[in-house]
């Protein structure tokens, strides 16, 4: 046995719950192969090649040439001392999330897919370890290691790349059947500082400017199928959730493949400032990066951005041109009146934080009306106001606002 299985199979055991030593079993009972494949091989190879440890333990990715729900099953009434181990299927690709505690096992019969049609979701038939892997999108993402016979599969050089960082597509269609793993590479270049290769880099400008991002007006909808819509959104979500998304937006800029997302997008000092923005203020990352996209209908098509979110980037570009084009009179406004203007025109949040993040000259009395003056009230109520002397009707309403903007007013000095 080399070093590097020997140190995978020692790295392996230590897996909690006693959940490599269950699998084995299982691999033997049922005389069936099974593979701990992915992230989880890549980062211990990584930590073992290069001294790094990228790895924070919380999911794995396992692969058997059988049944997922059965392995799941067996996993399940022969693990002890947990206090919760839940078990969802998946039909559509076999595959099984099984909730250990806090550890979630993605387990996945091996299978081979095939792209009717570019972006769209692929048929699936079921195969072994070799063809399963053949499916992945990087090299480094395509190592196994199936735990009978303590044997590594990597017919694609990971470790090799692993070794050289670098990050290396499967094969020459890959952008073209899933575009959305140039967001992927983005987000391993910023997370494992590791680089595209010239070749995967190639075919990445390739595909990504010619289909199906550059489109004409009069171009259909169906254009954008659905399926790649949804992986692109998906993983934009979580890069914004956990990863330095100006980094990978840069990355993206730097590749010239931007128009993936938006073509218009202009990576200066302004751009920046607003992602960082967008994410303290816990906005929408999408419509950030689709605000000044032309055509915004082409756009907000191919991302099938919804209707009251593609209401909201109206909204957005109708009041950043009414700011842009009376500059002088919204210098001269008070809190109340910006208060005023945003409450009374019904100026939805989402809208407020876009227009936060644009900067500019305006976007300091959105930030206090935001976390500040919306929250400001009148000091009293309406049945106080009617003890003083004041009879029911419009005029208390408008007293109440009036000692409401006083203290917005107040609270600023």
């Amino acid at each position: 046995m080399s070093e590097i299985n020997s140190y995978l199979l020692a790295e392996l055991k230590l897996l909690p719950f006693g959940i490599f030593d269950l699998m084995l079993t299982y691999s033997k009972l049922n005389n069936v192969k099974i593979a701990i494949v992915g992230g989880y091989i890549r980062d211990l190879l990584i930590k073992k090649i290069h001294n790094i440890d990228h790895y924070n333990f919380i999911d794995l990715d396992v692969l058997i040439e059988g049944s997922a729900m059965s392995l799941a099953k067996f996993i399940k009434k022969n693990i002890h001392n947990v206090e919760l181990c839940l078990i969802k299927e998946f039909d559509i690709y076999n595959t099984v999330e099984l909730n250990i505690e806090n550890l979630k096992v993605d387990i996945a019969s091996a299978r081979e897919e095939l792209y009717i049609s570019p972006g769209l979701n692929p048929s699936v038939k079921d195969s072994n370890i070799n063809q399963d892997l053949k499916r992945r999108d990087f090299s480094i993402n395509a190592i196994a290691f199936e735990i009978l016979e303590n044997k590594i599969y990597d017919l694609f050089e990971g470790i090799s790349d692993i070794k050289n960082k670098e990050l290396n597509l499967l094969h020459n269609n890959s952008i073209k059947d899933d575009p959305s793993r140039i967001l992927r590479c983005a987000k391993y270049a910023s997370r494992l500082k590791f680089d595209i290769s010239e070749t995967s880099l190639k075919q990445s400008k390739y595909f990504i400017n010619h289909w199906p991002w550059e489109c004409s007006e009069n171009e259909s909808r169906i254009k954008f199928p659905p399926g790649i819509s949804i992986r692109l959104k998906m993983e934009l979500a979580e890069i914004f959730k956990n990863d330095n998304v100006s980094e990978i937006i840069g990355f993206l800029y730097k590749w010239k493949v931007i128009s993936l997302i938006n073509k218009n997008i202009k990576l200066d000092t302004t751009f920046l400032r607003g992602l960082r923005w967008i994410k303290k203020l816990e906005g929408n990352l999408m419509l950030y990066l689709l605000k000044d996209s032309y055509p915004l209908k082409e756009h907000c098509d191919r991302f099938y951005i919804n209707t009251k979110e593609v209401k909201i980037l109206y909204e957005y570009l109708k009041f950043k041109n009414i700011l842009k084009n009376e500059t002088e009179k919204y210098m001269k406004f008070s809190p109340s009146e910006w208060t005023k203007f945003i409450e009374e025109n019904n100026i939805n949040q989402d809208t407020v934080k876009l227009l936060i993040a644009d900067g500019g000259l305006f976007w300091r009395p959105f930030f206090k009306w935001l976390f500040i003056y919306r929250y400001i009230e009148s000091g009293k109520n309406g049945d106080e106001l009617i003890r003083e002397g004041w009879s029911e009707g419009k005029a208390i309403g408008e007293e109440l606002k009036r000692m409401r903007y006083l203290q917005i007013d107040n609270s600023n000095k």
